[in-house]
């Protein structure tokens, strides 16, 4: 029997850079910068229409 549930839910966007001022010079600032302040947890609505999966799997967490 598995010990947890676990689910992964993937958005996937394409940023806007003019709405990243001075981490707007690589894809990798930006999603840092949504990671740390934009944070999906914060703002679900906004990445509402980014939804591309979502994935439940039985996980066992060891022994």
């Amino acid at each position: 029997m598995p010990d947890i549930i676990r689910v992964t839910v993937v958005f996937e966007y394409e940023p806007d850079p003019d709405n990243y001022g001075d981490h707007s010079h690589s894809l990798e600032a930006m999603a840092k910068l949504d990671e740390d302040v934009n944070n999906w947890a914060d703002y679900p609505d906004a990445y509402e229409d980014d939804l591309v999966s979502v994935t439940y799997e039985a996980v066992s967490v060891g022994t």
